[in-house]
């Protein structure tokens, strides 16, 4: 299904087959038709993950962004919500269900939340707030760290990163890259060497080793088929990401 990942020193098609096994368990837990309300920023992303058709074979019938006006005519058994643990998205869920719960008299749904790649306590505590804390069958997680592109590239989609480290002093984001980084190592062996650029970088190798001496799995692992990683603080080269193909040569 995904042969196209497999030609690389890793097989990064192990790491989409094993996103597709989590997704399977999330559409699976709920019986009858679907409707998946997507957080916009992972649309594209998850659409790497699951295609139209295995949606279908999974009884999926539609889908929609996740927007501030609540959907109408969602005329479905289950509502699954995946997103992004933000708390202004928990106010476009909670309208969302309040519209629903409005027309109770003419449809009962089930709706189930998965936070990608972590659930949120304060996002929960504002989903208690909006009074919908309640009306939501299962809270859960879709872990999913990163998407493939191609057999050597990966990306996190990540696109908020920079502006919640830098400008809103919000570092999560460094424990949710240590984390896929050990999810990395649990799939394709101990990385050997690391080496780093910037004081973040730095941080997020520690939280990386602090998780993988808690697990115990990774430390135990022989050496993988990744030699070395390079991990780059943005902000040492803030130029590259301004090039184009003509300065940059294209890389990506």
């Amino acid at each position: 299904m995904y042969t196209h990942l497999s030609g690389g020193r890793a097989n990064i098609q192990l790491l989409q087959e094993a996103a597709v096994r989590e997704f399977v368990k999330i559409l699976d837990r709920c019986e009858g038709t679907k409707a998946i309300i997507w957080d916009e920023s992972l649309g594209g992303p998850v659409g790497l993950v699951a295609r139209y058709t295995f949606l279908k074979e999974h009884h999926v019938t539609k889908m929609y962004p996740l927007r501030s006006e609540a959907w109408t005519d969602i005329d479905v058994r289950n509502i699954i919500f995946i997103t992004r643990p933000h708390q202004t998205l928990m106010d476009y869920i909670a309208n969302n269900i309040h519209e629903e719960e409005r027309k109770r008299k003419v449809s009962r749904k089930e709706y189930f939340l998965y936070f990608l790649p972590k659930k949120s306590f304060l996002c929960e505590k504002r989903l208690q707030i909006k009074g919908v804390h309640g009306s939501l069958s299962y809270i859960g997680e879709f872990r999913c760290e990163f998407f493939p592109f191609d057999n050597d590239l990966l990306s996190m989609e990540l696109k908020d990163a920079y502006k919640e480290i830098y400008i809103e002093g919000d570092t999560s984001s460094l424990h949710q890259s240590a984390c896929a980084l050990v999810a990395l190592q649990k799939l394709y062996g101990r990385i050997p060497k690391v080496y780093g650029i910037g004081s973040y970088a730095q941080r997020v190798w520690e939280i990386t080793k602090a998780l993988t001496e808690e697990d115990g799995h990774v430390m135990n692992n022989e050496k993988g088929v990744i030699d070395q990683m390079l991990i780059i603080d943005r902000s040492t080269d803030l130029m590259s990401v301004l090039a184009t193909q003509l300065t940059y040569e294209g890389l990506i």
